[in-house]
């Protein structure tokens, strides 16, 4: 009995090792737009399913210096479905920069050319240790949702952009961290509320209230997460997968913390102390500042 017992348990051992070894392939559904002063829900299918996977939900603005990413996790809702729901983006026109020596769509050419450098600063002119702080993990993401335009249709989009639009990623990973699969990296515009409607359950209205978001490189400690607002945002990840309470934006505890849902973790109670709130409602104390 006890041989058979031990041959059972290492076919499960085996059968485990062969569903994660398998490549998933991850899908997520297309998102039209992400609204500002409002969050907006990501879903995610995995074919086949690996039961005891982490997905992560990778994002950031398309920045011109900036292109690190942070990431929510996402909850699973059966049959191969995860669904995670982004931080509110911030309200950010998309800097407009233009390739020396080109007269036509020198725009679109600034961003292609981009793409080519290791040090990513086409003309050159940005803020080098920006760069090489706040992009060096990032670049490595090359942006191959430009190659669907041509350089015409690019400058176009460009320039009806409203805001800096938000790219997205997704991971499955298994329980030591490898990579199972992922996603393709896509663009998504940021509009005005009234031009993205978006509709929350009530179930991702309290996951949006209670925010964990994850930092993959060293410089994000201690910062608001780069061109998305606090709302919501209680607990961060730190690139060793370390949780804790999020410092950067504890301040705006006060403007969210009555919502119906809202868990405030222990830890943020003990390091938010004590913020005088003014007739209106708003806090007096405000966020630390952060890279524009």
């Amino acid at each position: 009995m006890k041989v058979k017992t031990i041959a059972v348990a290492g076919i499960l051992i085996a059968v485990a090792a062969a569903a994660f070894a398998q490549e998933t392939q991850v899908r997520v559904e297309p998102i039209a737009c992400l609204p500002l002063e409002g969050n907006a829900p990501v879903h995610v299918t995995l074919e086949p399913d690996a039961a005891g996977a982490e997905v992560r939900v990778f994002f950031r603005r398309l920045s011109h210096e900036v292109e690190d990413f942070y990431y929510v996790v996402a909850r699973p809702s059966g049959a191969g479905g995860y669904w995670a729901v982004l931080p509110d983006p911030e309200d950010r026109r998309l800097v407009k920069k233009e390739l020396r020596g080109e007269s036509e769509y020198a725009w679109a050419k600034w961003w292609r050319a981009k793409e080519t450098l290791d040090n990513r600063d086409p003309n050159p002119d940005l803020d080098s240790k920006v760069v090489r702080e706040r992009a060096s993990l990032g670049k490595l993401e090359k942006r191959t949702w430009m190659n669907a335009k041509d350089d015409p249709a690019f400058q176009r989009w460009l320039e009806q952009l409203q805001n800096e639009p938000a790219e997205i990623w997704v991971g499955a990973y298994d329980p030591h961290g490898r990579q199972l699969g992922r996603s393709e990296l896509y663009i998504v515009e940021v509009k005005k509320e009234k031009e993205c409607p978006v509709t929350l359950t009530p179930q991702q209205d309290g996951y949006a209230s209670n925010l964990t978001v994850g930092e993959t490189r060293e410089w994000q400690a201690g910062e608001q997460p780069f061109h998305w607002e606090c709302d919501g945002l209680v607990t961060r990840i730190d690139p060793a997968g370390i949780l804790r309470a999020d410092e950067a934006c504890r301040a705006c505890v006060v403007a969210w913390w009555r919502k119906p849902g809202v868990i405030i973790p222990a830890a943020i109670l003990t390091t938010v102390g004590v913020i005088e709130v003014l007739d209106d409602d708003e806090p007096k104390e405000t966020s630390p500042s952060r890279p524009r």
